[in-house]
C-alpha cells in the first residue's frame, strides 16, 4: 500500500507540476513572444545598419568638413552638429528600445519553469507509448484468453466431483457385476448340482432298466429256448404223422416264433428311443429354464443395484454444469463487451473534447485571419504600389536587384518601370546638382562676406571654450574622448590655421548667431527626400532581412535534423562495428568528427547503461592487474570471429607438436633399447632384422605426420 501511495503521490506531483508548467508558458504564449522577438531582432539589425550608416556618413561629412577651408567650415558647422545630435538622439532612442525589450522579455519568462525536466518527462512518456501500446495489446490478448478460461474453476470443482462421481459409479458398477456375477454363479452352481443329482438318478434309472432288460433278455432267451425245444420236439413227434398234410404249415410256423421276438426286441428299442427322446427335451427344457432363470436373476440384480438412474442423474448433472459453464463464458464476455464499450465510449468522449477543442482554435484562427485578411485587403495592391515607388524613387543602390529581377524573366510592367526609374533618376540627379551648384554659391558668397569677422570671433571663443572644458573634463567622465579630441583640434597649426576639429568646435559655440543667417531654405526638401528614400530603403531592408532570418531559422532547423542525423547514423555505425568488427577496422571518417560524434553519443546514453559502464569500471578496478591482463586477453581473443579461429587453431597446433614429440621421443627411447633385448636374449639375426623393419616402419610414419 506504501509504493502504490507514493507512486500516486508523485504522479499527482508531476502532473501538478505540468498543470503549472502550462499555466505559465500558455500565459507567455510562446509563438508570440517568438513573433515579438523576430521583430525586435530584425529592428535591432535595422538598428545596426542604420547606426553603421550614420557612422559612415558621419565619417565621410566629418572628412569633407576636414578638407573644407576655414571660411567653409562656418557655414558647414551646423548641419554637421545636428547630425551628430541626431546620431545621439537615435542611439538613445535604439538603446532605450533595447532596454524596454530585455524587461518585457524578462518580464514573461523571469518565472516560468525550467522546460527541460518537463520535456525529459514527456520524451520518456513518448518513448513509453509503445510499450504502452504493446501492453495494450497483450493485456487484449490476455483478456480474451482469460475469456476462454472464465469458466476454468468452475470446470475444475466440477471435474473433481465428476472425478468422485465416477468413482462411486464404478464401484456401483463393480458391485454390481460382482453381485451379478456371485448370483450367477450361485445359480449355476446349484444347476449343475441339480444336473448332475438328475444325470445320477437317469442312470441309476437307466442301469436299473438295463439290469431289468437283461433280465427280461435272460428270460426271453430261456423262453426262446424252451420253445425252440418244445417245437422241436414237435415237430419231431409230427414229422412222422404229419409228413405230407402239416409240412407245409410246420414251415409256415416255423418263422413266426423268431418273427415275434425280433418284434418284441424292436417294440423295447422304441421304447428306450421314445424315453431318451424324452430326456433330451426335457434337458433342452431345463436349459432354457436354467437361461431364463439367469436373465431374471440379472435383471433383478441391476434393478437392485439402480445404475440406470444414476446414469441419468449423472448425464442430467453434466448437461447443468456444461450450461453452467457457458453461463459464466457468456456472463465473462458480457462484461468484457461492456469494459469495450465503456473503452470506446471514453475513447469517442476524448475524441469529442479534442475535435471540440481543435474547432474552437480552428474557429478562432479563422476569426483572427478574417479580421486580418479585413485589415489588409488591400496588401497586393499597396504592395505593387510600394515596388513601383520604390523602383521610381531609388537609383543607383537598387541595380543589383534590378539585374536580378531580370535574370529571372523581365515583363512589360517591369521594363516600363525600369525605363521610368531611369529617366526619374536622371531628372533627380540633375535637380539635385542644380540645387547643389545654387546652394554653393550662394554659400561661397555668404561665406566671403563673413569669414574675416568670424575668425577672430572664432579664436576668442575657442579660448573660452578651452577653459569651460577644462572644468567640464571633470564632471563627464563618459564625453572624456569628445573634449580631448574638441582640445586636441582647437590648438592652432604651425602654419596658423584652425583644425577641423577646432572649427567644429568654434562655430558650434557661435552657432546661436550664425545659424539663422546661414541656414538656407533649399537643404530642407533634399532632407526630407533623403529621409524618405531611407525610409523606404529601411523597410525592404527590414523585409530583405525578415527572409533572412527566416531563412536562417530554416537553416538552424535543417542543422539540427542533421546532427540527429549524424547522431543516430553514429550510432549505427557503432552498432555495426560491435557486429562486424574485422569490417571497420579502418574508419573511412575523420577522429576528430568520430571524437565529436562519440562524446555526444555517450552524453546521450541511457542511465542504466551508464551505471553499467561504472560499475564495470569500478569492478575492474579493484582486480589485480594479472586478473586484468586475463580479462583484456580474453576479450581480445572472443572479441571477433578471425581471433577466436586463429586461438582454435593455435590450441590444436600446440596439441598436435606436443604429441608429436611424445611420439618421436617414446620411438627413440624404444628403438635404444630393442638391441639389448637381443643381446640379452642371445639372438643375432632375427631380432636385428625384426628391429630395423620396426625403426623403418617409425620413420615411415614420422615422415608421414
Amino acid at each position: 500500500m506504501s509504493e502504490a501511495e507514493t507512486s500516486s503521490a508523485n504522479l499527482n506531483d508531476s502532473t501538478g507540476l505540468f498543470d503549472k508548467a502550462l499555466e505559465t508558458w500558455s500565459m507567455i504564449d510562446l509563438p508570440r513572444l517568438q513573433k515579438e522577438l523576430d521583430q525586435y531582432g530584425l529592428e535591432f539589425q535595422d538598428y545596426q545598419k542604420e547606426s553603421l550608416v550614420g557612422r559612415k556618413q558621419l565619417a565621410t561629412k566629418t572628412k569633407s568638413f576636414k578638407r573644407l577651408t576655414q571660411e567653409e567650415k562656418v557655414g558647414e558647422i551646423n548641419p554637421l552638429l545636428k547630425s551628430y545630435q541626431k546620431e545621439i538622439d537615435d542611439l538613445a532612442k535604439k538603446n532605450k528600445n533595447v532596454d524596454n525589450a530585455f524587461f518585457q522579455v524578462y518580464r514573461a519568462i523571469a518565472e516560468a519553469p525550467d522546460p527541460k525536466p518537463l520535456l525529459k518527462m514527456s520524451l520518456d512518456a513518448v518513448n513509453s507509448m509503445s510499450e504502452l501500446e504493446k501492453l495494450k495489446n497483450e493485456n487484449r490478448q490476455l483478456e480474451e484468453t482469460f475469456l476462454g478460461y472464465a469458466d476454468y474453476e468452475q470446470l475444475k470443482t466440477k471435474n473433481t466431483q465428476l472425478e468422485e462421481e465416477l468413482t462411486k459409479v464404478a464401484n456401483l458398477k463393480v458391485q454390481a457385476t460382482e453381485d451379478e456375477w456371485k448370483a450367477l454363479l450361485e445359480e449355476k452352481e446349484d444347476n449343475w448340482d441339480k444336473r448332475r443329482a438328475e444325470y445320477e438318478r437317469t442312470v441309476k434309472e437307466l442301469q436299473k432298466q438295463l439290469e431289468d432288460f437283461k433280465v427280461n433278455e435272460e428270460i426271453m432267451k430261456l423262453k426262446l429256448d424252451n420253445k425252440n425245444k418244445a417245437l422241436r420236439e414237435l415237430d419231431e413227434d409230427y414229422e412222422d404223422e404229419n409228413d405230407e398234410e402239416e409240412g407245409p404249415h410246420n414251415e409256415e410256423e416255423k418263422p413266426r416264433s423268431p418273427d415275434g421276438a425280433v418284434q418284441q426286441r424292436a417294440a423295447s428299442n422304441m421304447e428306450i428311443q421314445i424315453l431318451s427322446r424324452d430326456v433330451e427335451s426335457s434337458k433342452l427344457r431345463i436349459m432354457e429354464l436354467e437361461k431364463r432363470n439367469e436373465e431374471l436373476r440379472r435383471e433383478v440384480s441391476t434393478a437392485k443395484s439402480s445404475i440406470d438412474s444414476d446414469t441419468a442423474v449423472l448425464a442430467s448433472k453434466k448437461r447443468i454444469s456444461e450450461l453452467e459453464s457457458s453461463n459464466v463464458v457468456l456472463i465473462a464476455r458480457l462484461e468484457h463487451e461492456r469494459q469495450a464499450v465503456d473503452r470506446r465510449n471514453t475513447e469517442i468522449r476524448t475524441i469529442k473534447e479534442s475535435t471540440l477543442k481543435e474547432s474552437k482554435r480552428v474557429s478562432g484562427e479563422l476569426e483572427a485571419l478574417k479580421e486580418y485578411k479585413s485589415k489588409t485587403h488591400d496588401y497586393d495592391e499597396i504592395k505593387k504600389e510600394l515596388e513601383v515607388l520604390k523602383q521610381i524613387e531609388f537609383g543607383d543602390n537598387e541595380d543589383e536587384a534590378d539585374t536580378e529581377t531580370a535574370e529571372n524573366g523581365k515583363t512589360v510592367e517591369s521594363s516600363i518601370v525600369q525605363r521610368n526609374k531611369k529617366l526619374n533618376n536622371e531628372v533627380i540627379e540633375y535637380r539635385s546638382e542644380n540645387e547643389d551648384l545654387v546652394n554653393r554659391c550662394n554659400q561661397l558668397e555668404a561665406e566671403l562676406k563673413s569669414s574675416i569677422e568670424q575668425l577672430e570671433e572664432s579664436r576668442k571663443l575657442s579660448e573660452k571654450l578651452e577653459k569651460e572644458l577644462e572644468n567640464v573634463e571633470n564632471t563627464s567622465a563618459n564625453d572624456k574622448w569628445e573634449t580631448m579630441s574638441m582640445i586636441s583640434s582647437i590648438a592652432p597649426s604651425g602654419n596658423g590655421k584652425l583644425s577641423p576639429a577646432a572649427s567644429i568646435a568654434g562655430g558650434a559655440l557661435d552657432s546661436r548667431s550664425v545659424v539663422a543667417p546661414q541656414q538656407d531654405s533649399s537643404i530642407l526638401p533634399i532632407i526630407t527626400q533623403q529621409r524618405d528614400r531611407f525610409r523606404k530603403k529601411n523597410k525592404e531592408l527590414e523585409e530583405e532581412s525578415k527572409k533572412q532570418f527566416t531563412r536562417i531559422v530554416d537553416l538552424k532547423r535543417d542543422i539540427q535534423s542533421l546532427k540527429s542525423d549524424n547522431k543516430d547514423l553514429y550510432e549505427k555505425i557503432r552498432y555495426m562495428e560491435y557486429h562486424n568488427a574485422a569490417q571497420n577496422e579502418n574508419p573511412s571518417f575523420d577522429e576528430d568528427v568520430e571524437k565529436r560524434y562519440k562524446e555526444s553519443y555517450e552524453m546521450q546514453l541511457h542511465p542504466i547503461e551508464k551505471f553499467r559502464r561504472m560499475e564495470s569500471k569500478r569492478i575492474s578496478s579493484r582486480m589485480s592487474p594479472f586478473e586484468r591482463v586475463f580479462i583484456q586477453a580474453t576479450k581480445l581473443i572472443m572479441s571477433t570471429k578471425y581471433t577466436r579461429w586463429l586461438f582454435v587453431f593455435y590450441c590444436l597446433g600446440l596439441h598436435l607438436l606436443v604429441l608429436i614429440l611424445t611420439i618421436y621421443l617414446v620411438g627413440d627411447s624404444g628403438s635404444a633399447a630393442l638391441p639389448d633385448r637381443s643381446v640379452i636374449s642371445g639372438s643375432t639375426g632375427g631380432i636385428a632384422n625384426g628391429v630395423s623393419e620396426e625403426l623403418n616402419q617409425q620413420a615411415e610414419r614420422l615422415l608421414s605426420d
